[in-house]
């Protein structure tokens, strides 16, 4: 995808182009709305927020249109999302900071939803009922069926909503940085997210809103992962440290995420191995490779 970040970065007019035509598709190419958010995230950390605020205000036109007609926020939440953690991460350096940020628009996200748009809110909770019922019936663990029961409400879907968002957010925030990196500084994204490591007060503000919103009932745990967000992409960010290090092959990557996806468990692994890290410093013991492959 970098002919795509070059065609954007050649003036205003391409990116306003592909920033509005891409926008307004995104309801039924949902991918694009990432691309959008990507390109305003480029355009933002290159330029600086005078340019990037500019495309914004272009990106805001479609997204309108989007609420009037379907009632779909998503894709003036991933504009804002984008500008925010942009802005962040430009301003600070910080990678610790820019998924600080993306948390806090996740949890902005949840909040606004579970207030203020109950009546759609209720609608996916519908969905989820009917889903969990036909579930519930295959399932011969009675724990677990009255477990899934126990989440259906609109704070769980407003919760999902927010991580949905906060994932997308990241994805572009990184795909962003990686576009500015292999255009303009080869190989300085690879050494940001390899040195990815969150700080103690950071862990501990993280692990105490996580108490918080488990202690509040079943109906939140998808609000317990948005909290838990900066922890998870660290863990990540360790492992590609790590493989580096190691100079382990590409089938390592591919079972890493494969098991991340599909395995629960482990992310609580990578968060652990994450707080283990803030304390011991895990990086400053691994032997140094020098590579010009970015994992």
């Amino acid at each position: 995808m970098l002919p795509l970040a070059q065609w954007i970065m050649q003036g205003r007019s391409q990116a306003l182009v592909f920033v509005v035509i891409a926008l307004a598709t995104s309801p039924w190419l949902w991918p694009n709305s990432i691309l959008v958010a990507a390109a305003i995230g480029l355009i933002w950390l290159r330029h600086g927020s005078k340019e990037g605020l500019f495309t914004c205000l272009w990106a805001t036109l479609p997204a309108v249109v989007i609420i009037y007609f379907m009632g779909n926020f998503m894709p003036l939440f991933m504009v804002a999302t984008a500008a925010v953690s942009s802005q962040v991460l430009r301003t600070t350096r910080s990678w610790p900071y820019g998924l600080i940020a993306l948390s806090v628009c996740g949890l902005i996200t949840a909040i606004g939803l579970e207030l203020f748009a109950q009546a759609s809110m209720q609608i996916y909770v519908d969905l989820y009922s009917t889903f969990l019922k036909d579930l519930k019936q295959q399932i011969p663990d009675q724990e677990l069926g009255q477990m899934l029961m126990a989440t259906l409400d609109t704070a769980f879907i407003a919760g999902l909503f927010g991580t949905m968002l906060m994932m997308a957010g990241f994805i572009s925030l990184a795909l962003a940085r990686s576009w500015q990196a292999k255009l303009y500084n080869p190989g300085g994204f690879q050494q940001e997210f390899h040195q990815l490591r969150l700080g103690r007060i950071d862990i501990v503000i993280a692990v105490v809103l996580t108490i918080v919103f488990y202690q509040m009932g079943m109906q939140y745990l998808t609000w317990v992962w948005i909290a838990l967000f900066p922890l998870l992409i660290a863990g990540v960010a360790l492992f590609h440290a790590v493989a580096k290090s190691k100079n382990l092959a590409i089938q390592w990557y591919i079972l890493f995420y494969c098991v991340l996806a599909f395995w629960e468990p482990f992310k609580i692994i990578l968060v652990l191995a994450t707080v283990v890290d803030s304390i011991t410093n895990i990086r400053s013991k691994l032997p140094k490779r020098d590579t010009d492959t970015e994992r």
